[in-house]
Order: C-alpha cells, then sequence, then structure tokens
C-alpha cells in the first residue's frame, strides 16, 4: 500500500502586494477612474487636483510641507541641486544603503564621502562624522534604514556647528519617529521619501516626495522639480522633470489612510519575532528606545546566514538580503579609493543580514512557521 504524500505548506514570499490588493481594490480603483475620466495626468509649476489632493493629506499626516515628485531617487537629487550641491562640495553618507543616497550624490557634481555605520542599528555611525568633514563638506545625508530613524537632534546639533545643511534619506520610514520624538524633515532641512511599491506606502509605480518645514524651500522644490521654472517658460535656475503623474498622486492618496494600521501590524510582527528570537543565535534588530521603528524590513544578524537563507527557500520561506555589497567597494566608485576593511561594521553587516517577511497582511500563523523555521535551522 503506497503512503500518501505529506501536503506542502504554501510558500510564503518576502513580500507580496495580492493581498493587500484585494483588500483595497475598490478603494484605489474608484481613485484611478476619477484620474481617467477627468483626462489630467500630470500637473506643471502648479499642482493639478490630484497631485495637490495628495500633497495636502500627506502635509498633515507629517505634519510638514510635503512635496511630490517622480521618485525617491529623483527626491534626493532634487534636493541636492535645489540647496546648491554641485561639483567641489562634499556630501558624508553611509555606504550601506540603496544605491541612490550615493548615486545622487555623485550626479549633482558632489563627491561622496562615506562613513561606517553603528553595529547594532545599522544607522550611520555619529562619532564617525566628525574625522570626515573637511573645508569642502556642504552636507549630510544619512539613511533612516529599513523604518528606523537616527538620532536627528544629535545630528542636527552637529550640523549647525559645522554649517552644514542635513538631508534625510528617510525612503524607508515613513511614519517613523526618532528617540526624541521627532518626524522626518523636523530636525532636517529636508527628507526624500520613496513610494516605491514595495515601500510602507507603495504607489503603482514609481514616485517619490520631499518634505520640508521651510516654507521658501518648499517652493525651491516645487520650481525644482518643474525644470526650476519660476513662472511658464521663465527659468529661474536648472532644475528637472521630477513631476508625480495624477494615476499615482491617486493611487498614494486612496492608500494613505490605511498607513497607520499597517504601520501598527509591522510593528506586531516584529514584536512577535523578536520575542522569539530572544537568547537565541539570531540577533533581531535594535529598536532605539524611545523612538517608533516603522519596520520596512525587518532585518536579523544570522551566524551562517546563506545556509540559513538556502533553508528558508527549500522551506518556501522567502527572505532577502540588502545590501550584499558596501558602496565604497562599488565598482563606480573606485576612483574616490576606498578600500575593502576601510568600514569593518558595514562590510560585516553585508555578511550577516537577512531580511524576513514583515508587510502587513502575513497572518499570525505564517509568522510562527517563519520564525520556528528559523529557529529549526539552529538547533539542527
Amino acid at each position: 500500500m503506497s503512503q500518501e504524500a505529506s501536503p506542502v505548506a504554501p510558500a510564503i514570499p518576502h513580500f507580496e502586494l495580492a493581498t493587500q490588493w484585494q483588500l483595497i481594490k475598490n478603494d484605489v480603483e474608484s481613485a484611478i477612474k476619477e484620474v481617467l475620466e477627468s483626462q489630467q495626468y500630470t500637473s506643471g509649476a502648479v499642482s493639478g487636483p490630484f497631485i495637490g489632493r495628495f500633497e495636502a493629506n500627506l502635509s498633515k499626516f507629517l505634519n510638514a510641507h510635503a512635496i511630490a515628485l517622480s521618485s525617491g531617487t529623483d527626491a534626493i537629487l532634487a534636493a541636492l541641486m535645489a540647496l546648491g550641491i554641485k561639483r567641489g562640495h562634499e556630501v558624508i553618507t553611509t555606504p550601506f544603503t540603496f544605491f541612490a543616497t550615493a548615486g545622487c550624490i555623485s550626479r549633482s557634481g558632489a563627491k561622496p564621502v562615506f562613513i561606517d555605520i553603528d553595529p547594532n542599528t545599522f544607522l550611520m555611525n555619529l562619532a564617525a562624522i566628525g574625522p570626515a568633514v573637511t573645508r569642502n563638506t556642504r552636507a549630510i545625508l544619512p539613511v533612516h534604514l529599513f523604518g528606523q530613524m537616527m538620532d536627528t537632534a544629535a545630528l542636527l546639533e552637529f550640523a549647525d556647528a559645522h554649517h552644514l545643511d542635513v538631508i534625510e534619506d528617510a525612503a524607508q520610514c515613513i511614519g517613523a519617529v526618532d528617540p526624541k520624538g521627532k518626524q522626518v524633515a523636523e530636525n532636517a532641512r529636508c527628507a526624500c521619501l520613496s513610494f516605491y511599491p514595495t515601500k510602507n506606502l507603495g504607489a503603482a509605480g514609481d514616485a517619490g516626495a520631499l518634505v520640508t518645514r521651510d516654507e521658501k524651500l518648499a517652493t525651491r522644490f516645487m520650481q525644482t522639480r518643474q525644470h526650476g521654472e519660476v513662472t511658464r517658460y521663465h527659468h529661474e535656475f536648472v532644475g528637472g522633470n521630477f513631476r508625480m503623474d495624477a494615476l499615482q498622486a491617486a493611487v498614494l492618496n486612496a492608500k494613505l489612510d490605511y498607513l497607520p494600521q499597517w504601520t501598527e501590524r509591522r510593528r506586531q510582527i516584529a514584536a512577535y519575532y523578536t520575542r522569539r528570537f530572544k537568547g537565541t543565535d539570531v540577533k533581531p534588530p535594535v529598536e532605539i528606545a524611545g523612538s517608533k521603528h516603522v519596520y520596512h524590513q525587518y532585518v536579523i544578524r544570522a551566524p551562517r546566514r546563506d545556509h540559513l537563507r538556502d533553508h528558508l527557500t527549500k522551506q518556501g520561506i522567502g527572505c532577502n538580503i540588502f545590501y550584499p555589497k558596501c558602496l565604497h567597494l562599488q565598482q563606480c566608485f573606485a576612483d574616490l579609493g576606498y578600500k575593502k576593511g576601510q568600514f569593518p561594521m558595514a562590510e560585516r553587516a553585508t555578511q550577516e543580514v537577512l531580511a524576513l517577511p514583515v508587510y502587513p497582511e502575513l497572518t499570525d500563523a505564517q509568522i510562527e512557521r517563519i520564525a520556528t523555521t528559523v529557529l529549526a535551522f539552529y538547533r539542527r
């Protein structure tokens, strides 16, 4: 008599949007239909109705001026351009981040200057900023990585003392709060958001925003996204085409109301993982006391990381490595002269980090299976 095969558990992807779509499709489809029927797809120097509506609601959510843009990458580039960062200038940032952070510094003509990270939080090491400052330094570009903000008050104190701008790469941390209770752009000149579909608040394609509490700078950002245009066909400076289209604005506006509950669910999932991993070989992410981590990614430090990744994959559990190669070791930045071993904490992180599923549509049974599968690997 043949023995029946045991049922295979359904795969759990590292990230997926299909479940979320079923929950919000009526709202999003209605928003998209409104745009299609209006035939107003873009905006000029002044935001169109759909973009203006999203900007108003996002501004209220963040208690700041929000300027809708074409992507998170373009938000960083537009901020650098608007603040006059150019050839001959230097901008201090981290080598452990997505490429756009340093890529935009380079595209502006400035030189990215890398410093190491804090091994506990993966965030820029504040103590390393001072030695990196030169007479050419014009700005600091910290990255609030994986959904956690660094101590922006301490950063601002240093920046003010050295007459430097702070431009926050906040692509992954909408809704986060720093250890002193501050939101993005509350202590910095501005913050750059991304609404790439995988983000906590995701569009149906590329989209981003700049956030500032400086009204004059907000006006400058609006001009920058429209080729530096002050009035129609009159250009005060060279900007770019960094406009968000109306369809993306409508999608984001429909999803914005859901963001607080999605964030809370991410935090619940993260808290569960952290409880399960306490006292084990797995090192869960460190949430800075007093802060609010929004867990765009739940990133552990894992002994035998690559073997764990392979084990999870075989068990049908998605995971990912952010980021496998530091920016100072990328070929395109070879002319900067950095060497392997120069930023040991960042380089070590590339060998140890692993991101587990943390999107809000995960069920309790799924997160239990994920945690149990991770722990089973280390008990073998």
